[in-house]
């Protein structure tokens, strides 16, 4: 019986890999004035990852409008409240765990 492989890790998976990455100075500063020098490469790979996947979510969105068609004005009004409500609970998680 052949073993079968272990799938590549998704999106924020796996062992932390080192890189370089340039960024312009002032930027540096800056995300270090936010995150302190120890916190760059967490605040770094959570930015990245959530980039990733927003790009992997409006390619899946394309291909089901491809398949399905165009989202209805109802359709984007109901994706719009349920949006909102889940940026309004993760603001009050933010606050709760900020206080």
């Amino acid at each position: 019986m052949d073993a079968e492989a272990t799938p590549p890790p998704g999106i924020g998976e796996g062992p932390a890999k080192v890189i370089s990455v340039s960024l312009p100075e002032g930027t540096v500063q800056a995300l270090r004035s936010k995150v302190g020098p120890r916190g760059v490469s967490a605040m770094v790979a959570a930015a990245i990852e959530q980039h990733l996947r927003n790009q992997a979510m409006d390619e899946y969105l394309a291909d089901y409008q491809e398949e399905f068609g165009a989202f209805t004005i109802e359709e984007r009004r109901a994706a719009d409240e349920v949006w909102a409500r889940a940026e309004e609970a993760e603001a009050a998680w933010r606050r709760r765990a900020a206080g």
